[in-house]
């Protein structure tokens, strides 16, 4: 029986010289199946983003003026949100926590001998509390009230800067003398470390700050202080970190000269005015978070309203203590 002409192409190009004698295989054919499209990442794919390091904590305030946290991941999506301030670091998460307490006063004495009683005495202490431990870093401790008829201590975390913590405190201290008075002081801490660091000595260009400073200050006094003005030039007193919409960050440097009490503006001790300058050069340790990750800025964009007040990230500090 006469072999098909395709058993005789199949023997030839086998260089076989009769019908096949068993079925050739048959090859797989490439098709290009259309793909779907991609999912989004379900919260369960987020999550495990976060144990690998992708994800950032943004903390700030919205509408109602109240500090929260968003736990953000790389494509700028909120994982989760919760009430107050914590900070990220190689060794964990940090909750910035404060309470007030009692400062005990003394009775002191009145003009003509009269005696006043022991007034109020409050007092706030800051710490960060390291979650799923028991470690706490101690960052503001309560001052003494001393021979205080009346105190009342505050304190105010301004912004941070991944693990470096700003914060400003006031005391507000009356001894029965004429009049009571307030007293500012600035620290700059360091979650990572657990110490406080010497921020104010790392700003670069401070007599330019120092000009800057006086041109505002000149500005705005009056002749009753023009004593004042030519013994003190304004002393650097405080740094803080500011972001704009899409959270570039921007350092400013708040600058006091002495005045008499009446002269005061409040904006930092009772017996100073102030004024508060761009700073143009970043410190080198802040350096590494001057510019923020893609997640953070796609967070800002899909919520509007954010004030921010810093942001971190687990691993982010390896990177700056090397390029220090």
């Amino acid at each position: 029986m006469p072999c098909s002409r395709s058993a005789a192409l199949i023997a030839l190009l086998t260089l076989f010289s009769g019908c096949a004698a068993r079925p050739q295989p048959v090859l797989p054919v490439a098709l290009e199946i259309p793909r779907a499209p991609a999912a989004r990442p379900s919260e369960a794919q987020a999550e495990g983003n976060a144990a690998s390091g992708g994800v950032v904590l943004v903390w700030g305030s919205a509408r109602d003026g109240a500090p929260r946290t968003w736990h953000v991941a790389e494509g700028g999506a909120v994982i989760r949100e919760e009430p107050g301030i914590v900070v990220a670091t190689r060794r964990g998460e940090w909750q910035w926590e404060v309470r007030e307490e009692q400062v005990a006063t003394s009775a002191c004495e009145l003009g003509l001998g009269g005696m006043r009683e022991p007034g109020e005495g409050t007092a706030i202490r800051g710490e960060l509390v390291l979650r799923g431990k028991s470690e706490r870093q101690e960052v503001i401790t309560p001052p003494d009230g001393d021979e205080s008829n009346e105190i009342h201590h505050t304190t105010a975390l301004v912004g941070s800067v991944g693990p470096y913590l700003f914060i400003e405190e006031r005391t507000y201290t009356d001894l029965c003398g004429a009049h009571g008075f307030e007293g500012v002081a600035f620290v700059a801490w360091d979650a990572e470390k657990g110490a406080a660091v010497d921020l104010l000595a790392e700003v670069s260009d401070a007599p330019a700050l120092q000009s800057a400073a006086e041109v505002l200050l000149d500005q705005n006094e009056h002749d009753v202080e023009v004593a004042w003005r030519e013994r003190d030039a304004p002393e650097l007193v405080q740094v803080a970190p500011t972001y704009n919409a899409r959270g570039a960050l921007r350092l400013t440097a708040q600058l006091a000269r002495a005045v008499c009490y009446a002269c005061s503006d409040g904006e930092w001790s009772s017996y100073t005015r102030s004024a508060v300058v761009p700073i143009a050069r970043t410190p080198a340790r802040l350096a590494a978070w001057a510019s923020p990750p893609p997640g953070v800025r796609a967070f800002l964009e899909r919520t509007p309203g954010v004030r921010l007040g810093g942001w971190s990230r687990s691993g982010q500090e390896e990177r700056a203590d090397r390029a220090r």
